[in-house]
């Protein structure tokens, strides 16, 4: 079985039933799961797709987003050994820092910081929804 990195959008749409994405999100980690890998989490991209659900919760004053349900979540793929700590390097940094750049911005820091962590081995697939991964020579990734 193999490890599939799931990226923020991913989360998100699988965590808020109202998202945009929640139907493709839902779909593909079925499919990942029929295909016998297993869906992972990186700590820094959990910790944006939250902030970004907290966001929406706030701003939107949206009762239906049960943040308390959203965090248990969370916990209880941290207890399956499902949620990667990953050490950010001051190389890591600075290789990530390098992509914005050439990227002009069209990767943003996490997203770059994923692809660094790709080219150096330490993740597999990627599964998300951002084009920006796409122009990305060699990348691998599922959506």
């Amino acid at each position: 079985m193999s490890e599939v990195l799931l990226d923020a959008n991913v989360i998100v749409g699988v965590l808020d039933e109202t998202d945009s994405l929640n139907e493709r999100a839902n779909a593909l980690t079925l499919r990942l799961e029929n295909e016998g890998h297993q869906p992972v989490f990186a700590d820094f991209l959990l910790a944006e797709a939250l902030s970004a659900l907290c966001r929406r919760a706030f701003e939107r004053k949206r009762s239906s987003l049960d943040l308390d349900a959203i965090v248990t979540w969370i916990e209880e793929q941290r207890e399956r050994g499902l949620v990667y700590f990953p050490v950010l390097t001051e190389q890591t940094f600075s290789e990530a820092l390098a992509l914005v750049r050439s990227s002009r911005g069209e990767l943003n820091f996490n997203d770059a910081r994923v692809v660094v962590m790709q080219r150096n081995g330490e993740i597999g697939d990627v599964a998300s929804f951002d084009a920006d991964f796409a122009s990305i020579k060699g990348f691998k990734l599922i959506s």
